[in-house]
Order: C-alpha cells, then sequence, then structure tokens
C-alpha cells in the first residue's frame, strides 16, 4: 500500500516586507528581540520594541476594491483566462462556484475569499529562480487589484510530498512553490488577511487561496493614546485575566477586522502579547497570543 504525506514547508527567500511601525511579518515569539525590555512585578519579560513608534497614518487612497470579487474580474485579471465558465446554480450561503474546461473559481464576496485551482495540474519539474516566481504572483495580486499600499511581509517557500510503499520511504519531491503576501496597513499587520499562490514544481500557476475583503472608506480605530507602559499594564492584566502569571512576553501592533453592516471590513489598533512555545518530553504548546485593548481611536 503506497500512501503519500506533505511536508512542511522550506523557506527559501526572506522576508520581504513593506516599511511601517511593524513589519507584519511572522514573529517567532522564542526569537523575539531581548533589547529594551521591562521586567514586571508578577514575573513578566516584557518586549516592547515592536511597539516604539505608534501608528500614525491613516487608510491608503487606493484599497481593493469589492468589484475585484465579481466574476469577470476574477476571471480576466486573477486567473487571466478568456475561457467560458459555468455557473452553479445555487450558490452555498454566500459562496459562488464556478468552472471552466482548465479552471474552478470559489468566491465568497461578503468574506472577501476566493479560491482559485487549475484542474489540469502541473507538469515534470524544471529549474526555477525563487524571486522570479515570488515577482509573477506579487504581479498577478497587483493585476487583480492589491495595490502595493496594502502589502505586507512576503515569504517564499517550497512544499514536498513523500511516499511510503511497503514499509519504504521515498525521497520528498517538489509539490509546490508558494508565496505568502500578508495584508498590512501602514507597515501593521491585518489579522487574518493573506493570499497564498502556488506555483507547480514546472513554474505553472496552479492555485490561489485568499483572504483580502474590501475595507471601508471610514469606521477605522487605527491609533491609541496609551503609552508603552501603559500598554504593558494592560498587557499584565490580560495575561493575569488568561490564568498567566510569567514568562517572556513579546508585544507587537495589529490591526483586528470587523464586517460592518455595510458589507465592508473596519480595522481596530490592538496589541498582541505572544508568550513563547513551551516544549515538553512528549508535546510542544503553540505559542499563546493574548489581545490587549488599547482603547483605539479614529
Amino acid at each position: 500500500m503506497k500512501t503519500h504525506l506533505l511536508i512542511r514547508f522550506l523557506s527559501v527567500l526572506p522576508l520581504a516586507a513593506a516599511s511601517g511601525c511593524d513589519s507584519g511579518a511572522l514573529m517567532e515569539p522564542d526569537a523575539a528581540p531581548t533589547a529594551q525590555v521591562s521586567r514586571a512585578t508578577v514575573g513578566f519579560i516584557f518586549d516592547s520594541t515592536a511597539l516604539a513608534t505608534p501608528p500614525t497614518g491613516s487608510i491608503p487612497t487606493t484599497l481593493l476594491p469589492g468589484s475585484a470579487f465579481d466574476a469577470a474580474v476574477l476571471q480576466r485579471s486573477l486567473v487571466g483566462t478568456t475561457e467560458p465558465f459555468s455557473q452553479a446554480e445555487v450558490p452555498v450561503g454566500t459562496r459562488f462556484d464556478m468552472e471552466s474546461q482548465t479552471w474552478k473559481i470559489e468566491r465568497d464576496p461578503s468574506e472577501g475569499q476566493v479560491l482559485v485551482l487549475n484542474k489540469v495540474g502541473a507538469g515534470p519539474e524544471t529549474p526555477q529562480d525563487p524571486a522570479v516566481l515570488q515577482r509573477n504572483a506579487l504581479a498577478r495580486l497587483h493585476r487583480w487589484g492589491i495595490p502595493t499600499a496594502e502589502l505586507g511581509a512576503v515569504r517564499q517557500v517550497k512544499s514536498f510530498t513523500q511516499s511510503e510503499e511497503n514499509g519504504v520511504v521515498e525521497a520528498p519531491a517538489l509539490h509546490r512553490h508558494k508565496t505568502f503576501v500578508m495584508r498590512a496597513i501602514n507597515g501593521i499587520r491585518v489579522e487574518g488577511h493573506r493570499a497564498v499562490v502556488s506555483h507547480g514544481p514546472d513554474g505553472s500557476f496552479q492555485r490561489a487561496l485568499i483572504s483580502w475583503p474590501a475595507l471601508a472608506r471610514s469606521g477605522h480605530l487605527l491609533r491609541t493614546r496609551l503609552t508603552t507602559a501603559q500598554i504593558e499594564q494592560r498587557a499584565r492584566e490580560a495575561l493575569a485575566a488568561e490564568g498567566e502569571t510569567t514568562g517572556n512576553v513579546h508585544l507587537s501592533w495589529k490591526y483586528v477586522p470587523t464586517q460592518l453592516s455595510t458589507g465592508e471590513w473596519a480595522l481596530t489598533l490592538q496589541v498582541a502579547a505572544v508568550m513563547p512555545p513551551v516544549t515538553g518530553t512528549t508535546s510542544t504548546e503553540e505559542p499563546r497570543v493574548i489581545d490587549v485593548d488599547v482603547s483605539a481611536v479614529p
């Protein structure tokens, strides 16, 4: 019997990030900077380096429009095909499905989500330049309508599969080149919003999984009047409320999206208090993230 296992990603390019208060990069808590820390009386050690520059920017003038989720725009600009599509007769909730000879698209304009699948599949592996694949992925997202002002960290990785037959494990085989693009406003990461563009081993466009809903022009709470010391105190209280009493804590800005009655999404500034993972003899506990209210204002 032959089984297949998808292996975790191997990073092949460093992060590229937009400038601003926070790079938007995925922070590894145990690798967080140790400079400029303050010790709390209850045992927390705060790293507030990422809070050094408070958010001051406003919502960019150019944003991804809600019309980007229209069927014709997705076909023409994101997929880049002129093939005729057939629509599913009955939508699943707010999700609409459509297919052509080569492509399948699932779109949910309300949630700002899109899934694109190449039904043909990729060809044999050929030499690829990861930097070129990353540029191609970003160019595809730009054509679709994501402006530079909404781009945060970008990570280029490879994924592999590995087969096992009758107890014999085969060598890993390249499965996909993946470009992870995080959404950020003024350099601050928007929680939960990202695009993943996948190319096959032959460099062909194979898949896009996107969560990038249209932002409102108003209604955002992008700043705070609290000082770093006040935020640390709020973080201390939030951690204690969750049963934590001691440990290293990395603090960083983030925007949390909330859907408005108009269907658009507004952002609220918060601080993420991240504690490092805990590794035991039989298991590893993932990094714990506690949200800290900073009394955000427009």
